[in-house]
């Protein structure tokens, strides 16, 4: 059985939990454990010691992109495991930790607006992480599948560049290749859980059934990037979810209220709520 808790997220319904822009879950399923992305800081940690859960013994860790409000909290996770012998795995696409602001390139040079990186020192995650880059679908443990890198097809709508990035020294436009999600297996079909799906949330269920080779989509889980996407992308990924025939979902953070009207048997989660899957 998956237990999905939500660490953080950008609403709250208890007074005695941090909401805050972002997304942080903890996934659990028997022992296997993995925490999916932080949030912007420490917040994710204070609430979990309020809902007496204890992270300084986790062993995996993902991130599903780069974004500040997904991967601000690394160095506030990394200093509550630095006691330990064994350094937890974080496993993400290679991309994590290149330079991101929210801007354009202009004249061939870039104007730079907001910082969108979570400006991590990557000598000092990879001291107390193990860090553990691909592209390619990794599984985790026994029960839980990274996606890597996910493919894009441009039937889809959404996927495209968001800000820009430095690439091998220079700045392009940024497509945030590695934006990517986390899927669990059970009775009822795949459970695919998200960050922003900046990559296209058709672009990753389709990813997952190519790579599990099951067509079930029980539920998705996770931020949609659709708070303010124009109505024929939404139209269509509506009419995906039900062609798909996905059974539930629970898109929160960036899919904005906006995003969830369109999305067919949607309930909204906050910080602090748990979903259990069998």
């Amino acid at each position: 059985m998956l237990t999905l808790t939500v660490l953080i997220e950008n609403n709250s319904n208890r007074d005695d939990l941090i909401p805050a822009k972002g997304l942080s879950l903890l996934l659990e399923d028997g022992e296997d454990k993995v925490l999916l992305d932080t949030g912007t800081g420490s917040d994710f940690l204070r609430n979990a010691e309020t809902l007496e859960i204890q992270l300084s013994n986790i062993d995996h860790v993902v991130l599903s992109h780069g974004h500040y409000d997904h991967a601000g909290g690394i160095p506030a996770l990394g200093n509550l495991v630095s006691s330990r012998q064994n350094r937890p795995t974080l496993t993400c696409h290679p991309d994590c930790f290149i330079e991101r602001h929210v801007g354009k390139i202009t004249n061939g040079k870039p104007v730079c607006i907001r910082k969108l990186d979570a400006g991590l020192n990557e000598h000092d995650v990879r001291e107390k992480f193990l860090v553990r880059e691909s592209k390619d679908p990794l599984l985790i443990e026994n029960k839980f599948l990274f996606l890597g890198e996910i493919p894009r097809n441009s039937h889809f709508k959404g996927g495209g560049a968001f800000g820009i990035a430095r690439h091998n020294g220079r700045f392009v436009e940024d497509f945030l290749y590695d934006d990517t999600g986390v899927v669990w297996k059970g009775k009822d079909g795949l459970v695919i859980i998200t960050g922003c799906s900046h990559s296209g949330i058709c672009n990753i269920i389709t990813r997952a059934q190519e790579v599990t080779g099951e067509k079930r989509i029980a539920a998705i889980v996770g931020g949609l990037h659709l708070r303010t996407a124009p109505i024929p992308q939404l139209y269509q990924i509506r009419n995906f979810f039900k062609k798909a025939k996905v059974q539930k979902s629970f898109a929160c953070h960036c899919t904005g209220r906006w995003g969830r009207l369109w999305l067919p048997n949607n309930t909204a989660i906050a910080t602090g709520d748990t979903l259990t899957f069998e």
